[in-house]
């Protein structure tokens, strides 16, 4: 089955959602630039938000990645100083952890139950000099000495990027946030999509609604990124808050389905 996908958000968050996604463009990237009138989609690049790196890439290939712009998703493991921490692929990864410093200007708590994050900055050699001058940051010389030199991801913004029955299992961490979810579309209906992690992974699908009319083509079984709010589904709160319009009937259906279950509003997708 076929539909089309094209998604924008109410006003009060279309600045917000704005700056994560305006933060990764770099030469290759197209700059995705929402209106109040459509949403449009830029073509994905290799390292869009759609299509993030992991951290093991730019510890094992710095140089492939050193003064650029990408978007990362990790998980964190252990936070440094008030504005640091380090990502590493999986507990089982034998690859070194990579160094994040937070120049968001928004203090970050590591997640718990082993949530990925994912980060948008610049990947930079590690001289703290340079990187408190360019970044105004200030950094402890003494918990950064072994870190000297080695690549360090300086974040402008940091999202949340759980998987889809990890929202589903457990919302209350993640209700009012702007998250990033990348699952494998399981259902498609209407203005309503659900994710699922994949098919080895049990859990609750995630539920996905749509806020405008489609344009861009999304197929059952593919995998998508979608940015936006998680939210219990209360039909009336959220009818009015993002303008959905539904008829009575469809208004019934989704409360049957989805009554004060988490649901995902969302702001952008990315096939």
């Amino acid at each position: 089955m076929t539909t089309q996908i094209e998604t924008d958000r109410s006003p009060k968050r279309r600045g917000f959602v704005q700056s994560i996604w305006d933060i990764g463009v770099i030469s290759s990237l197209v700059i995705l630039a929402f209106t109040a009138q459509a949403g449009n989609y830029g073509q994905e690049s290799t390292y869009s938000p759609a299509r993030p790196v992991n951290a093991a890439e730019v510890v094992r290939n710095p140089r492939d990645f050193i003064n650029k712009t990408v978007t990362v998703r990790s998980r964190p493991i252990e936070k440094l100083g008030v504005n640091s921490f380090k990502l590493k692929d999986g507990l089982f990864s034998q690859q070194e952890p990579l160094l994040v410093v937070n120049a968001s200007g928004i203090p970050f708590n590591l997640p718990a139950n082993n949530v990925d994050v994912q980060i948008t900055g610049q990947v930079r050699d590690f001289v703290i000099s340079d990187i408190e001058r360019e970044f105004k940051v200030k950094l402890n010389e003494d918990l950064y000495s072994d870190y000297v030199g080695d690549p360090v991801l300086v974040a402008e913004n940091i999202t949340l990027a759980p998987q889809p029955n990890q929202v589903s299992q457990a919302p209350e961490q993640f209700y009012g946030k702007t998250i990033s979810v990348t699952g494998q579309v399981s259902e498609l209906q209407n203005s309503v999509m659900t994710l699922q992690a994949d098919q080895f992974i049990k859990g609750r699908d995630l539920p996905v609604l749509m806020t405008t009319s489609p344009k861009v083509a999304i197929n059952k079984g593919q995998k998508v990124a979608v940015v936006g709010e998680v939210r219990p589904f209360i039909a009336n709160e959220i009818e009015q808050e993002y303008s959905f319009s539904w008829n009575p009937n469809v208004k019934q259906q989704l409360e049957a389905q989805y009554k004060n279950r988490p649901v995902l509003i969302a702001d952008a997708v990315y096939p």
